[in-house]
């Protein structure tokens, strides 16, 4: 029953599948190349399925005297003794596998929901035309549509639990082999990571989920001045980090790139007390542009940096997980929260504690609108001793008695704000190890929020350091956002530079 056209296209298939899913061929699937070769091969499926001398069925000639059958209704059985059906399912399967190689991935799910949409709908068009009696004979292709939209839904189960299963064991393979951590983890940091924003601008490509931002800004002149004052609080914040005894490593924003968010750097990379940095799969274009590899080189410059995983190719799949801004991370208890979002995605989520050791907690939070927020981080705070959190914007009660356990399982006080309070970015705040014990940094706006019994709980362990950030939280970010906490271990006293200015 199966000949060598069947065969020839399920060997075709496993090569395709590997060379899909493989993580160590992801430089290689992103070639020119590769992609030429693809849709050369895809061409030639297309324009040869079905027409060589290996099958054991014929179809009729164009032009013949013959009625395409409607689907279903005039089936032949006996068509299920040839080589038909599996033909079929095969020819959609690689169209389907090449066509992952070949398209921009971010279209692959558009492209696949495409495929299978004109695959039935051709198929329901024909029998239509064929019952109303109104169309002239066609060539029989009896139901190849929808034989074929079966093989690319079926390509497309397997390729993507492979593909997710692959990365996962990957990653599982980059942490067996990551060095035990040289300390103790602690929570609050002792240096920060900071961009100093060149053309700073409320971001229309995020506005659209991000109630925290205000509108874009489209008058020249006043766009200049948004972005000369947000240099000036950026340099205000450092300066009063640096009161406190903070490192603060700043780095430049590069010329000639348009990242109007750059001041935000937690939401792509994280440092790690085992020596690992994480970069991050972000949301947007503009987003992406803000990974930086002289960032990454000058924290090894300073800090023993162990390892890099790169989780940023997901997010060609319309998949992402916007850093310790989707993530609020307990580095004590390795615990990682996470409110859902379309900037944090669970299927990362469960990759990235795979990879770190961290187990998960995931819940849904809401602004006053019903509106999911979009980072986790301007609901939640995790400090040494205390937790600030919006409890109310978890609108499920079963998850919001579950966060709230858990938080005072690992030994925190839980000190609860209101939604109003969250809309002032109160929950918006980052411990930090200073030289004259903890501070906690938040915004001025922020502080104005809270009420006294609150700043009372968190000034029992930590001091408030408030800074006016008006201009910068214009892009629904705060104090927070802007830090990138420095976990890494430092390096031998030999080894250290000067850190950037």
């Amino acid at each position: 029953m199966f000949g060598l056209g069947w065969i020839g296209t399920t060997a075709a298939i496993v090569i395709t599948l590997l060379i899909a899913s493989l993580p160590q061929l992801a430089a290689t699937r992103r070639r020119p190349a590769t992609r030429l070769i693809a849709l050369a091969f895809l061409l030639y499926i297309l324009l040869t399925a079905n027409s060589t001398s290996f099958h054991d069925y014929k179809r009729a000639l164009p032009g013949d005297d013959v009625v395409r059958l409607i689907p279903l209704v005039q089936f032949d059985p006996s068509l299920l003794q040839t080589e038909w059906l599996p033909d079929q399912i095969t020819v959609g399967a690689l169209v389907y596998l090449l066509a992952v190689l070949i398209a921009p991935p971010t279209f692959r799910r558009i492209a696949l929901w495409t495929i299978v949409i004109f695959g039935v709908g051709t198929e329901l068009n024909q029998a239509w035309a064929n019952v109303s009696g109104i169309t002239p004979p066609f060539r029989i292709d009896i139901h190849d549509a929808g034989a074929r939209s079966a093989g690319i839904a079926l390509a497309a189960v397997v390729f993507h639990r492979l593909h997710d299963t692959l990365r996962v064991r990957a990653l599982q393979q980059e942490y067996a082999k990551a060095p035990a951590p040289p300390h103790a983890a602690i929570q609050a940091p002792n240096a920060v990571l900071m961009i100093r924003p060149q053309a700073f601008q409320p971001n229309p490509e995020t506005a659209g989920d991000n109630a925290f931002q205000s509108a874009g800004v489209v008058d020249v002149a006043e766009r200049q001045s948004v972005a000369a004052r947000a240099q000036v609080e950026v340099a205000a914040v450092a300066a009063a980090l640096r009161g406190e005894g903070i490192e603060v490593l700043m780095f430049d924003d590069r010329e000639g790139i348009d990242t109007p968010d750059s001041v935000f750097p937690n939401n792509w990379i994280s440092t790690h007390d085992d020596g690992r940095v994480v970069l991050y799969p972000m949301a947007t274009p503009s987003r992406r542009r803000e990974r930086r590899a002289d960032v990454v080189e000058g924290l090894g410059e300073r800090y023993a940096v162990s390892q890099v995983l790169d989780l940023s190719p997901v997010e060609l799949e319309g998949r992402y997980l916007e850093g310790t801004g989707a993530l609020v991370l307990d580095h004590v208890h390795r615990i990682a929260y996470m409110a859902r979002s379309g900037r944090a995605n669970e299927a990362v989520l469960d990759q990235w504690c795979e990879a770190m050791g961290y187990t998960a907690e995931v819940f849904d939070a809401v602004d006053r609108d019903g509106r999911p927020i979009y980072h986790t981080n301007v609901v939640l705070s995790i400090a040494t001793d205390f937790a600030l959190v919006g409890l109310s914007t978890i609108p499920d009660p079963t998850e919001r008695a579950r966060i709230a356990t858990h938080l005072k399982e690992s030994g925190r006080d839980v000190i609860e704000i209101d939604l109003g309070q969250v809309a002032e970015f109160a929950g918006n705040g980052l411990e930090l190890a200073g030289s004259r014990g903890h501070i906690f940094a938040l915004s001025s706006r922020a502080l104005a929020a809270l009420r006294p019994d609150q700043i009372a709980a968190i000034e029992t362990s930590a001091r408030i350091l408030a800074i006016s950030i008006p201009t910068i939280e214009r892009s629904g970010g705060s104090v927070r956002c802007m830090l990138a906490g420095i976990h890494l271990p430092p390096r031998s006293p030999d080894a250290l530079t000067t850190p950037p200015a």
